[in-house]
């Protein structure tokens, strides 16, 4: 639009089914958003007055999703998720909300002095794998591992390619393992 506000994405994807028994797709995205007027916070002064924070946010969002499923036998099965996801937005142009019925955009707001950094850059892996095993009809067994790890750094508001994606594997993660089994009874 005339302020500057614009969103784009690109989001190209394979689905590969070399074989019934397998099937891989993988996908790429990235989201560019320039926001004149992007909500940042509600502020209290001294006074006791809120102050409706909007600033210009300029964001970028990349992800990869891979998705993996394998069918070994009939009954023995392999399915494989994982997104590495990062999202890097950087505030400029602070102003506080004034009238936001205005018909005109210009008078909705006027400029404030926001001392607060809400840039931010937000990491996260993801990655889930399931084995399922159907031993005998109508019983399963079934192994799960789950991983997230995710950071929000707020020090840096640029997206940064090489910087961004190799460190998410170094964020703090959280490993979920678990085994299950089901035993169908005839009756």
């Amino acid at each position: 639009d005339q302020f500057g506000s614009s969103r784009n994405e690109f989001r190209p994807g394979v689905n590969l089914r070399p074989t019934q028994a397998l099937s891989v797709n993988a996908s790429f995205r990235y989201f560019v958003n320039h926001d004149d007027a992007q909500w940042v916070t509600n502020q209290a002064d001294a006074s006791g007055t809120t102050h409706y924070v909007f600033g210009r946010i300029d964001q970028t969002t990349a992800a990869i999703t891979f998705r993996f499923n394998y069918t070994l036998t009939p009954n023995l099965s392999l399915q494989v998720y994982a997104e590495p996801f990062v999202s890097v937005g950087n505030y400029e142009d602070f102003k506080e909300l004034a009238d936001g019925r205005n018909p005109e955009y210009a008078a909705r707001y006027t400029p404030y002095a926001y001392t607060g950094d809400p840039d931010f850059n937000y990491r996260s892996f993801r990655t889930t794998n399931v084995l399922r095993w159907e031993y005998k009809p109508g019983s399963q067994f079934f192994i799960v591992w789950q991983q997230g790890r995710q950071e929000q750094i707020n020090e840096y508001g640029n997206f940064n390619l090489t910087r961004d994606f190799s460190g998410m594997f170094s964020a703090p993660s959280r490993t979920t393992l678990l085994v299950t089994f089901t035993y169908g009874v005839n009756m």
